[in-house]
């Protein structure tokens, strides 16, 4: 087992832009509050002291500031996707959020795996007038009328049991059990931010951020059993199963509604609200995701709300070396008097003021559906913090101080998730992985016969935390027509999330494993691979693998490429390409005009082409491709307050014309108020 696999629990908190807390949860006492092992229990000294280490994520960290400032920004390699945080309120996955009429989450997976048949009627009773089981928040179960209340009960008696124990211990069981719950004199309380007990900004955000740190994100919906899962229903199930997770903690929860100050300095007084030591930030910081490339997850405020995002990037605006009276005067301290007697920082002898952005990932709706990595920057937010690092006579960090203008606005505590420890009793985790590898892998078959392998059994050792990695080659003679690929590898290592695989050949590059399955050993799978049909199998094919954490080692024991030859003829695609960024006139009917002459022969089998357009309300846009009298719209007004339009448009209008001539694409903004640019578009025509 890696030593990586270290469990300090009492990290299962709360969320993001509507922050979520597990009341249920054992690692969580009745208060919300991390028990023991997570939790600050001698508090924050200016220089950190054991709880707000950096080392506490137990991975080999740099701390030589004069090292570390070449990172100006960083971001991780695997973006952690956007998801729901699945409120208590709404009955976290188990509500239809599809509509009254289409099975929940936990409901479909019932009805997959758990041999759920409901009574004959059910589902015609949940769509009549009096029952809405989405409306928990407006009714919350409870009305004069008997009628409703026993159709609610009917409801409930008849779920499975993974959509009963889903609503019992993390649904709104509590606003409709009769009970009152919260000692408020009042029997399942509804409406407002009150559901007996259960605040509104509870949910499964602890759960959300280190299932999207860790697993892939599902890219297409799969029927398995007769029953459909889309994407949204894949993460719900993911997230529902890192309802336990084994995570490393830097930092304690703030528990406190109103923050006491200083009256004089208006520095914070309770040790535990003053976490996350700015030095500790910064090393984390810089370190994740500058050096290792990898995302950490983070409580963004710190009082009461915990609000657990991903972060997946920083950007720093200025970092500059200052002498002791600055830092002070930064700090709106007195220069009577030293920084060590202001400050317990007796090693601090050199000091750096930051200003720095971090990027953290928000939520989704949950009706939103298909892969949103593709859009990320649609979900990515900023935060920005300045800050003095403090650093000893050997120049290395040991701590630091916030400006005082984020006293109450920097993190509470970081912390890095390790592993999936479990969730609902009656789900599978198994079988939830199962419909995600369904959702991320094409594996079409291909008759044997045909099959011709090409095989590398050197043993490769992979290097501890390099990201230039090492590389190993297949030649190979044969100029056929690769009708399909699957590529075999056979990789020892105590840690797969480190790992990056690439295969490479000639100009294309296809990511195999992208640093998913966080602490689990080995990798033995095949996997199949497209961006290479219809193309030559001859030639070098390079297989490249970085270690992107410390610790764990191991190497590839080999790799095997599987071709099937293609009755079709070699295809020729070839591509044009403008990058740019060129504004789009708004409210103009005229628009921009680009052209791309293309001088090649040939006739055009297919087409497509490929734009990178920003712009805060994509319903103004109309997008079209013309090449001499033919002309095609791409984009016609759609999308209403959407952002940005990231698309590859196939197009067949163009098939059969010869490909040389000149290319034009026309974007036009049709109302007034939002503007926005054109960064790149790209024709690819196969000949």
């Amino acid at each position: 087992m890696s030593k990586k696999l270290i469990s300090l629990v009492g990290i299962l908190t709360m969320l993001a832009f509507a922050a979520c807390q597990d009341s249920n949860n054992n690692d969580i006492d009745e208060e919300g509050k991390p028990e023991d092992e997570g939790k600050v229990v001698d508090g924050k000294t200016d220089a950190w002291n054991q709880t707000n280490n950096p080392e506490r994520f137990r991975l080999d960290l740099n701390y030589n500031y004069d090292e570390l400032k070449v990172y100006s920004e960083g971001w991780a390699a695997q973006t952690p996707w956007p998801s729901d945080y699945w409120s208590y309120y709404e009955d976290s996955t188990n509500v239809r959020y599809h509509g009254t009429n289409v099975l929940s989450p936990v409901e479909k997976f019932d009805r997959a795996f758990n041999d759920w048949t409901p009574s004959m009627g059910f589902d015609e009773f949940l769509s009549s007038a009096d029952y809405l089981p989405m409306d928990v928040r407006v009714d919350c179960g409870i009305s004069e009328d008997s009628t409703m209340l026993d159709t609610h009960d009917a409801y409930y008696d008849e779920l499975g049991p993974a959509a009963t124990w889903q609503h019992r211990n993390k649904g709104n069981y509590r606003a409709r059990n009769g009970v009152d719950d919260d000692n408020d004199d009042i029997i399942d309380d509804c409406g407002g931010d009150d559901y007996d007990g259960i605040e509104t900004w509870w949910g499964l955000c602890h759960a959300w951020v280190p299932a999207a740190i860790l697993e892939p994100e599902p890219q297409r919906d799969v029927t398995v059993n007769g029953v459909t899962f889309t994407v949204s229903d894949i993460k719900a199930l993911l997230i529902t199963m890192y309802d336990r997770n084994s995570s490393l903690m830097i930092g304690g929860r703030c528990n406190e509604k109103e923050i006491e100050r200083d009256e004089v300095t208006g520095e914070v007084l309770l040790d535990q609200c003053d976490d996350t030591n700015a030095g500790t930030w910064h090393v984390v910081a810089v370190n994740m995701l500058g050096i290792m490339k990898r995302a950490f997850a983070e409580d963004r405020t710190a009082g009461y709300q915990v609000w657990n995002q991903p972060v997946r990037g920083f950007v720093i605006n200025e970092q500059t070396e200052v002498n002791e009276n600055d830092a002070l005067e930064l700090l709106d301290r007195t220069t009577d008097a030293s920084y060590i007697s202001q400050f317990d920082s007796p090693e601090a002898v050199r000091w750096i003021y930051v200003d720095m952005h971090s990027h953290y990932v928000t939520e989704s709706s949950n009706t939103t559906e298909g892969p949103l990595t593709p859009q990320i920057e649609t979900y990515t937010r900023r935060d920005h913090y300045e800050y003095i690092l403090e650093l000893n006579a050997d120049g290395d960090i040991v701590g630091g101080e916030w400006l005082p203008n984020y006293y109450n606005a920097h993190p509470d505590f970081l912390w890095l998730p390790i592993r999936q420890r479990s969730g609902n009793p009656s789900i599978s985790f198994a079988k939830v992985k199962h419909l995600l590898d369904l959702s991320t892998k094409t594996d079409e078959p291909t008759p044997d016969d045909t099959v011709t392998s090409y095989e590398n059994t050197t043993a490769l050792p992979i290097p501890d935390n390099s990201p230039d990695g090492v590389s190993n080659t297949i030649t190979v003679s044969d100029d056929i027509p690769i009708g399909s690929l699957k590529v075999e590898l056979n990789v020892e290592h105590t840690y797969m999330g480190d790992l990056i695989i690439t295969l490479s050949k000639g100009d294309t590059t296809v990511t195999l494993h992208n640093r998913q399955g966080g602490g689990t050993d080995n990798l033995n799978d095949t996997i199949s691979v497209t961006e290479f049909d219809g193309t030559s199998a001859q030639g070098e094919w390079t297989l490249h693998v970085s270690d992107n954490a410390g610790q764990d080692l191991g190497q590839v024991t080999s790799w095997t490429l599987h071709m099937a030859g293609s009755d079709l003829p070699l295809s020729d695609t070839r591509k044009w390409s403008e990058e740019l960024r060129t504004d789009i006139p708004d409210n103009d009917a005229e628009g921009i005009v680009r052209t791309l002459s293309v001088g090649d022969d040939g006739t055009i089998k297919s087409v497509k082409v490929t734009v990178d357009i920003t712009h805060p309300y994509i319903g103004d846009l109309i997008v079209t491709l013309r090449k001499e009298a033919n002309e095609q719209v791409l984009h016609s007004r759609e999308g209403g307050s959407a952002n940005d339009i990231q698309k590859t448009f196939t197009l067949d209008s163009f098939t059969g014309a010869p490909v040389a001539g000149d290319w034009e694409l026309i974007i036009t903004d049709g109302a007034g108020r939002d503007v926005g640019h054109l960064n790149s578009w790209t024709i690819e025509a196969e000949l």
